[in-house]
Formats: structure tokens, C-alpha cells, sequence
């Protein structure tokens, strides 16, 4: 059975790997390249970055605590090794007590605009389009995850998505067994390719009597 996601829903903007890595290759401040390394890999909407305190970190057993915004959710993320890395050398240059906001601002945590325009601020810096925002790094992982062959229920898991309708739609823009199978059956004779410079001929049992 084929899930389909919501008519309304429209196919996400995400950016490729090599888009990622454009993006992060120009950011040079630790709190920055932390902060979008922790929002790519762990798929957090801006407001759940503010949700996000020094606490929440925990090294020794490599995990996140994330609290999702809909529906009150919240799960343990394991940490990418890479993330961890950021992380810590973040962290070194700029300490926190437990209970600080993560990523904080001037009072209190790091204000949503702020980060929307810290993000555009790099997105224009690698020459990425304009179209691209904050959201575009939870699309872009959801995908990435996907295409790296993870199931759509881990993907629904790791968004924090309660209805695997909402997760669907990136079924829909990337799947790559579904490609290596149409791969497969473009060389079958079953299958016509009318442009080509050979004949077109059908296999014995196709041909009509």
C-alpha cells in the first residue's frame, strides 16, 4: 500500500548534500556552525532550538534531548559524531551552566528572527537561493535520511511526526530502491524507448497475433 501525503501539502524545499555543505563550508563561528549542524542533523524547527538547554547535552552517552513542539513530544537523539564535535568545540570557547539556554542570546535564548537571519545571512554567502530557509534544513535531512536508505518509519521517529502521512511526502521526492528499480527496467525489451537510434522491437511474447 502507497502512502500518500495530504493534497494540500507541497513538495518541500531541501537542499542537496552539495548544497549543505556550500552552506556550512562558509561558516566559521563556532555558536553558528554549531547551531545549524544541530538543526540539520536532528531535524529542529527554529522554535525548538529555543527549547534546547545546556543540560539536554549529554557527551558520555552521546545523546540530545529534543522537545518537539506539536504535540508536547520528546525524544533522546543519538549524536552524530561530527555534531558532537561542533558541539564541544562550541562549548569550549563559550561555556554554559546547566540550565542556560543552549544557543544563548541577550536574554534568554537566541531570538527566532535572529536565527532566520543568521541562516540567510550564510545561504547568501554560499550563493544559494533565496527560496531556502530555516524549515529547508529539516527537509533537507529528512531526505538525506531516506536516500542513505533509512525506513520511513525511522524518518517519521527522528522528525517527531505523529502521523507517517506528514513523513510520506518525502517518499515522494526521493526513494532509491524505487529508482534502482526503474533503472533496472529501462533496458527491458518490455519497456519501449522509441527514442533511440535501433529498432524498436518487442520481445516475442509482446507481439500481438
Amino acid at each position: 500500500m502507497t502512502l500518500l501525503p495530504p493534497a494540500y501539502q507541497r513538495p518541500p524545499r531541501y537542499l542537496s548534500q552539495d548544497e549543505i555543505c556550500r552552506f556550512f563550508d562558509v561558516i566559521e563561528d563556532p555558536r553558528d556552525r554549531a547551531l545549524f549542524t544541530v538543526m540539520y542533523h536532528h531535524a529542529l524547527r527554529v522554535g525548538e532550538v529555543l527549547l534546547l538547554r545546556r543540560e539536554d547535552l549529554d557527551f558520555t552517552r552521546g545523546r540530545l534531548l529534543v522537545r518537539r513542539l506539536k504535540g508536547g513530544v520528546w525524544s533522546e537523539q543519538v549524536l552524530f559524531a561530527s555534531t558532537a564535535l561542533v558541539l564541544r568545540r562550541y562549548l569550549a570557547a563559550s561555556p554554559l551552566e546547566p540550565t542556560s539556554s543552549l544557543f544563548p542570546g541577550q536574554r534568554g535564548p537566541l531570538q527566532r528572527r535572529r536565527i532566520q537571519r543568521i541562516f540567510a545571512h550564510y545561504r547568501d554567502q554560499a550563493g544559494l537561493q533565496s527560496r531556502f530557509t530555516t524549515h529547508s534544513l529539516r527537509h533537507s535531512i529528512a531526505t538525506h535520511l531516506l536516500e542513505a536508505g533509512a525506513s520511513l518509519e525511522v524518518v517519521q521517529d527522528h522528525l517527531g511526526h505523529r502521523n507517517i502521512r506528514s513523513t510520506s511526502i518525502y517518499a515522494r521526492i526521493t526513494d532509491r530502491h524505487r529508482e534502482a528499480l526503474m533503472r533496472s527496467l529501462e533496458h527491458s525489451p518490455w519497456i519501449v524507448q522509441p527514442n533511440t537510434d535501433t529498432p524498436t522491437a518487442l520481445p516475442p511474447e509482446a507481439r500481438l497475433p
